[in-house]
């Protein structure tokens, strides 16, 4: 990975950090959005291994969302002798 640096005048760096606010995104994001497309870069597929929660993300096997919604109505019960 490299650092760039531009130098820009106060309403394009207010501009750019406006968007960037808007798009919920950092500026350094906001750069890159903006000018991959620009440069022909397409965006790689992300590798599960950049983010440890991609594991919990998907879709479930048919019949798999019952038993798990089943598991979570049980813990929803709440036990009134142990708030005593």
């Amino acid at each position: 990975m490299t650092t760039m640096t531009i130098h820009a005048d106060d309403l394009f760096a207010e501009a750019l950090r406006d968007y960037a606010r808007r798009s919920r995104k950092s500026v350094n994001q906001t750069v890159k959005d903006l000018l991959s497309p620009i440069l022909g870069i397409v965006k790689k597929h992300v590798d599960d291994t950049d983010n440890p929660f991609m594991k919990f993300c998907g879709v479930l096997p048919k019949g798999d969302g019952a038993d798990i919604e089943a598991a979570i109505n049980a813990q929803r019960v709440i036990d009134p002798e142990m708030w005593k």
